[in-house]
């Protein structure tokens, strides 16, 4: 397994992981637009190299493909339980957020090696220029604080080799982004607990 990669802090109730991704992948498209002087198309799109039958996807020939390659819980800030205080004065007890590390892998799947390395080289700048999202750029997001940042994950060989033989491919020019952590919680309340009403102390009902 790897021992970092990309990565999402998102911290608002409910988020779905596609809609950073694709929040990512407008702002890449649109960056491409910029630096090849022409209209914004889908340059970069999300996907995979090989179908589920393992044949060579179509839909993702000459594109820049993005794909998720890992996705693991972060323990360190691993919460124990949850409470949420109703306008009644009921307490309810919500599972915990959890924290999940995404690796994405960015690859120049193009027949002209040049445009290739270029395309990566254009991933990189992009990132380096914005190195940073509010969350409040995302859509169909309310009243979120905070950001996801971006920082270039550098592979060993042995990673390479490791990654590259589970993909099932020979080695693309690409990239892997390390971004940090996706919040992701769920409100279903698992109880709820009544208010206080009386108050014992010492053996004396208050």
């Amino acid at each position: 397994m790897m021992s970092g990669a990309f990565f999402f802090i998102l911290t608002w109730d409910v988020i779905l992981i596609n809609t950073a991704i694709g929040h990512v992948l407008v702002e890449l498209n649109s960056y491409f637009g910029l630096q090849s002087g022409h209209e914004a198309e889908s340059v970069v799109v999300a996907g995979s190299l090989f179908d589920l039958d393992g044949n060579v996807n179509t839909a993702t020939k000459n594109k820049v493909v993005l794909s998720m390659v890992n996705i693991e819980q972060d323990s360190v800030y691993r919460e124990v339980e949850a409470f949420k205080q109703t306008e009644g004065g009921k307490g309810q007890r919500i599972k915990p957020k959890i924290n999940v590390n995404l690796y994405l892998l960015f690859v120049a799947n193009l027949a002209i090696y040049t445009e290739a390395m270029k395309s990566i080289a254009n991933v990189v700048s992009f990132f380096q220029i914005n190195p940073s999202f509010d969350y409040a750029d995302f859509v169909g997001t309310e009243g979120p604080k905070g950001r996801m940042s971006f920082d270039l994950f550098s592979m060993t060989f042995e990673q390479q080799n490791n990654l590259w033989s589970v993909l099932g491919a020979k080695y693309m020019p690409s990239v892997v982004y390390k971004v940090g952590m996706l919040e992701i919680k769920d409100q279903q309340i698992e109880s709820e607990v009544p208010p206080v009403q009386e108050l014992w102390v010492e053996g004396s009902k208050r």
